[in-house]
């Protein structure tokens, strides 16, 4: 998801899903996220979330790395039902973010300038609002894990559960808002591996689960470099193919067009 944090999950491919297959989504009508796993045993006394979460942020290259990164772009390609499937993500500090999706014939594009978002299909001009909205406005602050409560986001570490066999720490975060959704982080590893989250759209709501793997170091970082989404029986694998850091770029690329 998207800023700087590595979430990458502000993949909203929400649009391009239900244009190319309306029944890949599932009906979720509940306000908290789903249950995706069994507790299995409690959480060490005096381990809080906001540790779970600065260990983390050390072992994908440290918070001083981590708070230097001014902007960054990643491309990621995969293919959805005999598609080619391409996202590119252009964000920059403190909170602006683009994204351009493409499947086919299929254009989408997502902006942030700070304020406003907008959801961009062919000449159709979306503004998003409610709850979508306050979920961007939090994806796209580049600093978001550094001091996640300055945000207004509170967490909860909620036990340890398995994910795939491996161990993790689930923490449960939740806006001011009442927005919430689920994070898993890999005992061994303090990785994150897997997220949980609520869509909703115009048309149906339905649970997304983003699994992360493949960190690989880019110029002092750690990034997952494949991304796995999951929509109720439908699955989609992404590959990154680049993640470009402090190119400085352009105010303008998130300007959003009258």
């Amino acid at each position: 998801m998207i800023k700087v944090n590595f979430m990458l999950t502000a993949i909203l491919l929400i649009v391009v899903l239900i244009n190319l297959q309306k029944s890949l989504a599932q009906d979720s009508t509940e306000t908290n996220p789903p249950k995706t796993s069994v507790t299995v045993q409690q959480v060490p006394e005096g381990l809080t979330a906001i540790d779970v979460i600065d260990n983390y942020l050390e072992a994908i290259g440290g918070k001083e790395i981590f708070s230097a990164v001014e902007d960054r772009t990643t491309i990621m390609r995969g293919n959805i039902m005999g598609q080619n499937l391409s996202i590119v993500i252009k964000q920059k500090v403190p909170n602006k973010l683009r994204q351009n999706i493409r499947s086919g014939e299929m254009k989408q594009t997502i902006i942030y300038d700070g304020t406003k978002g907008v959801m961009i299909i062919g000449d159709k001009k979306t503004e998003l609002d409610n709850k979508e909205l306050e979920k961007l406005k939090v994806e796209a602050r580049m600093n978001f894990l550094l001091d996640p409560e300055a945000y207004g986001v509170s967490l909860k570490l909620q036990g340890i559960e398995t994910v795939d066999s491996l161990l993790c720490y689930k923490i449960v975060l939740i806006t001011e808002e009442g927005i919430c959704w689920e994070q898993f982080y890999e005992i061994d590893s303090e990785l994150k591996i897997k997220e949980v989250k609520e869509v909703e759209t115009t048309l149906e709501n339905f649970v997304q689960e983003t699994y992360y793997s493949d960190y690989k170091e880019i110029a002092g970082l750690r990034f997952p470099f494949k991304i796995k989404q999951s929509f109720g029986m439908q699955t989609i694998e992404m590959n990154v193919s680049s993640v470009k850091l402090n190119e400085g770029l352009d105010n303008s690329i998130f300007e959003i067009p009258e």
